[in-house]
């Protein structure tokens, strides 16, 4: 399925929110890794079906941030996507 799906030459990203800060995502993390937790979504779902998976979007800990670092996320993203068709999917990796 994966490099013939039928949605094979399109494009998908996650956007999404987390409820901790950055440094809880890490293989070290309380939380764990933020790769290996997206992981069966990205591959599982996403790729499966055939599209090319770009980097997520991800905001950590939004609740806890000012309105000022909110709107600068969202600045950031809205440039992001002002150029999303240049970049490259990533590797999400298998599984094993």
């Amino acid at each position: 399925m994966y490099e013939s799906g039928v949605f094979r030459g399109k494009r998908a990203l996650l956007s999404l929110t987390t409820g901790g800060p950055e440094a809880t995502y890490h293989k070290e993390g309380f939380t764990g890794d933020i790769a290996g937790i997206l992981r069966p979504i990205q591959r599982g779902m996403l790729q499966f079906v055939g599209f090319d998976v770009l980097s997520p979007q991800i905001v950590y800990g939004p609740a806890r941030m000012t309105d000022e670092q909110r709107k600068r996320q969202i600045e950031a993203f809205t440039a992001r996507l002002q150029r999303i068709t240049y970049e490259a999917p990533i590797d999400v990796g298998i599984y094993r």
